[in-house]
């Protein structure tokens, strides 16, 4: 959850924890060391850190216009053009070919260090709108349950009991109260079995 709302804030990098960093593997241009849907977790380097050759790296790229994340197996430094070039390829690339992407030491945010498979799918399902319109359902399916249980759990006011409680008892014309432990509050199911039963009123009686 702190990894979808991070992103949400700050899509153009990844939370940090302890050192490492998260990422969503979205293409299958690692299958099938990085299935499709998997949560990598990278170290995160700083710029002079060294980066041994074959080993999987996370970098920015531009992709169609957008600065994404990617994570490809890197291979060696080029330094035809008088500076440094990283070259990087994906799973089952020929032997020469590479990504065509102009990578820099200052691109490259991390080292693999394991995925997760399926992961982040689950990732992803949470910051799509359907998830969204998931909670908010759940949300209101809660607090209806709540209203019916209240609801369903609202007690009546019981004839026998109720009436003749002190603050509830209704003074009846010519009509005496019981006498015994009853008056100081407590209900008929406390009364000795001895005690007379009790007598309530009638209705021609309250009202006269």
């Amino acid at each position: 959850m702190f990894y979808v709302v991070f992103t949400k804030l700050n899509p153009t990098d990844a939370p940090k924890f302890f050192g490492y960093k998260p990422y969503v593997i979205l293409t299958n241009s690692m299958v099938p060391t990085l299935p499709v849907g998997s949560l990598v977790i990278d170290h995160a380097i700083d710029e002079d850190d060294p980066i041994p050759e074959n080993t999987p790296i996370t970098f920015k790229a531009e992709l169609q216009g957008k600065e994404v994340f990617v994570t490809h197996y890197f291979r060696y430094i080029d330094q035809s053009d008088g500076y440094d070039r990283y070259m990087t390829q994906g799973e089952g690339y020929q032997e020469g070919q590479y990504d065509e992407f102009e990578i820099h030491r200052e691109d490259i945010v991390g080292t693999y260090a394991f995925h997760i498979p399926y992961l982040g799918r689950i990732a992803m399902f949470l910051q799509s709108p359907a998830a969204l319109t998931m909670f908010l359902l759940w949300g209101f399916i809660f607090m209806l349950e709540h209203m019916v249980k209240k609801w369903l759990s609202y007690k009546y006011p019981e004839d026998e009991e109720d009436l003749m409680k002190p603050k509830q008892r209704v003074k009846a014309k010519n009509v005496k109260p019981p006498k015994g432990r009853y008056l100081r509050g407590e209900t008929p199911r406390h009364r000795p079995p001895s005690a007379p039963p009790l007598k309530r009123p009638s209705m021609d009686e309250i009202k006269g």
